[in-house]
């Protein structure tokens, strides 16, 4: 199933939120490959052979009416401004209905971060 196909089930506000989360974990990620796992229902960024998580940074999760920012090492993250939610062992993420919710800089700041803890490099 391709992309657009899997994100033309949500609402066009969730789907906006997507595409813009796409284009800037794509620009940020460039070294990574964009992977729709259809039954997590999520769009995931990582290298490697595996794709197992060892290998994942982010995903983006669309819902009915938000899309989550997730970090699979997210607990591993300094998230200085503390804007990070879950309690998992190590997944945190961002909610977001809209892209206004949160500071452009402090969501590549947060995706910056996530590729450093797994790759040590920027």
């Amino acid at each position: 199933m391709k992309i657009e196909n899997f994100l033309s089930h949500y609402d066009p506000k969730v789907q906006d939120i997507c595409r813009q989360l796409r284009k800037v974990a794509l620009e940020l990620l460039p070294e990574t490959e964009e992977i729709l796992f259809e039954g997590w229902k999520n769009i995931s960024y990582g290298t490697g052979e595996s794709r197992m998580d060892k290998d994942l940074i982010i995903y983006i999760a669309p819902f009915k009416d938000s899309v989550n920012l997730g970090f699979f090492r997210g607990a591993n993250l300094p998230d200085t401004k503390r804007l990070l939610k879950g309690t998992g062992k190590q997944l945190r993420h961002l909610k977001l209905k809209s892209m206004t919710e949160y500071e452009a800089e402090d969501i590549k700041q947060l995706i910056l971060e996530a590729k450093t803890e797994r790759h040590g490099k920027k």
